[in-house]
């Protein structure tokens, strides 16, 4: 009983995502703004916008929203990501500040 109780202790202390979830959703201190990502919308700090497609390559995603406005993310861990535009060729170092 012990070990049971032992376990679920350690399991309960592993960071969890929704089964399908994308790992960049959360919120995000990205240098410039507060970004904020669920697994359908992202915000820049100027209303949600739909994600349209999500393509994962390896550990990196391309998010694609109206208009055809593309970001990429990468480099995904509990604690930071990295985020780039493909209109503007910005790109930011993000640390997670949320779930």
């Amino acid at each position: 009983m012990l070990r049971l109780l032992a376990s679920i202790l350690l399991l309960s202390a592993l960071p969890v995502h929704a089964a399908g979830e994308p790992p960049y959703v959360g919120t995000w201190d990205c240098e410039v703004a507060t970004f904020t990502f669920t697994a359908d919308t992202y915000d820049s700090g100027e209303g949600p916008m739909p994600i349209l497609k999500s393509e994962q390559d390896g550990g990196a995603y391309i998010l694609t929203f109206a208009d055809d406005y593309r970001i990429g993310l990468a480099n995904i861990t509990d604690s930071g990501m990295d985020w780039a535009s493909e209109a503007s060729g910005d790109t930011f170092h993000c640390k997670k500040i949320g779930n």
